[in-house]
């Protein structure tokens, strides 16, 4: 089964290639792994809260913001999952995936057995970060189970050009754009793109503390991979980014849905196969490099053109 997004065009690309999200597309999305990622969410944040999230209190109106619109996103698109009805200022959930229900009051804290932003990130898949309305679009708030490659705690109230000083230079230019397009993303219109890279093993949470472990373990296990067995041990990870902008406190909504498939299953696809060598074969050293594929890109490589007919 192929992956619902694939981030691979004709050649690499130095744009953000950004989308505008449709209203007919849902903003939060769901599919067949729901019950297992909310189980991991809330199995991470029970084992260590403070690693997963955090929230600053001016952050209070951007929270509900954030819980208002996905629960209206969620009733929308998904309404034989989800319902929702509202009476003045009493809001009453029920998520028929998870058999919960609640009640409580709107924009009142007391009435939520978590914070806003923390409770509804409990009710979806997605990663939810809200970026201040300032000039340096720093982080100011957020729940993050299945990050690839960082954490909450290391980026928590850095501007977004801080947050990402660790990029290769190359995509510079690009990341200035970006913040352009942030300071530029108007109430109701969000936007969408795509991240993608590759995986020797499928665990969501790719947390900065595993990442010696994790970088150990490719150094040894990358150089092993052939043609023969790359294609059932290497994941392909795609993040479905989207950003809007909450009218209100003009904060920022981030959110991160994370998508996995082996490279078996996407190279299965011709024209996917040949796009992946494509990019891969366009795109500079550093990225390459950035993105931790020298350790199993010859067979990659080989994979993608020869076992896919790649010309």
């Amino acid at each position: 089964m192929l992956l619902p997004y694939f981030p691979f065009e004709e050649r690499y690309s130095f744009t953000m290639g950004t989308f505008p999200l449709k209203e007919t597309d849902p903003l939060i999305e769901v599919d067949e792994h729901y019950v297992a990622e909310i189980t991991e969410k809330r199995r991470l944040l029970a084992e260590d809260h403070g690693y997963y999230f955090n929230a600053l209190p001016e952050t209070h109106l951007a929270q509900w913001e954030v819980l208002e619109k996905v629960l209206r996103c969620l009733t929308t698109f998904y309404p034989q999952h989800f319902q929702l009805t509202i009476e003045d200022n009493r809001w009453h959930w029920h998520n028929h995936l998870l058999d919960e229900r609640l009640s409580f009051v709107f924009e009142d804290n007391s009435t939520l057995p978590f914070s806003p932003l923390d409770w509804v990130g409990r009710q979806v898949q997605e990663d939810l970060l809200l970026m201040a309305n300032d000039e340096a679009v720093s982080l100011k708030a957020g729940q993050l189970c299945f990050p690839n490659d960082w954490d909450l705690g290391e980026k928590f109230g850095k501007s977004f050009l801080d947050i990402h000083t660790h990029i290769p230079k190359v995509l510079g230019p690009m990341m200035l754009t970006a913040q352009k397009l942030m300071e530029r993303i108007i109430a109701h219109r969000p936007v969408w793109r795509l991240n993608w890279n590759f995986k020797i093993h499928n665990a969501l949470d790719m947390s900065s503390k595993y990442f010696v472990a994790s970088r150990k373990e490719l150094a040894e296990v990358g150089p092993t991979l052939t043609p023969d067995t790359l294609g059932e041990r290497l994941y392909l990870r795609v993040e479905r980014q989207t950003l809007t902008r909450l009218p209100r406190s003009g904060y920022i909504l981030f959110g991160i849905h994370t998508y996995q498939n082996t490279l078996a299953n996407e190279a299965i696809d011709p024209d996917r196969a040949r796009r992946m060598y494509q990019v891969l074969a366009s795109a500079p050293r550093e990225v390459i490099q950035y993105k931790a594929i020298p350790y199993f890109e010859e067979a990659l490589m080989t994979y993608l053109k020869h076992y896919n007919k790649v010309v």
